[in-house]
């Protein structure tokens, strides 16, 4: 666990996959690297979103146009 203090941002974003944190032979916590998804995804995601808008309110539906913006999509 102290070793997880001396990881960086980019060290950890670098990691492969989760990682289990692990205090002595206990696994306490997992790491989990979180990373953007590509744009190619992101249409498709919203896509399949969208293919169902009639199931949502006007305001699930503007948070849902709202949404690719504000994960840096579009």
């Amino acid at each position: 666990m102290r070793e997880l203090q001396k990881m960086s941002a980019g060290a950890i974003q670098a990691l492969p996959h989760a990682m289990p944190i692990k205090n002595g032979a206990a696994t306490v916590g997992i790491l989990l690297p979180i990373h953007r998804a590509s744009p190619e995804c992101m249409r498709r995601v919203m896509a399949e979103v969208r293919a169902g808008a009639e199931k949502y309110s006007p305001e699930e539906n503007a948070a849902i146009d709202r949404l690719p913006a504000e994960r840096g999509a579009e």
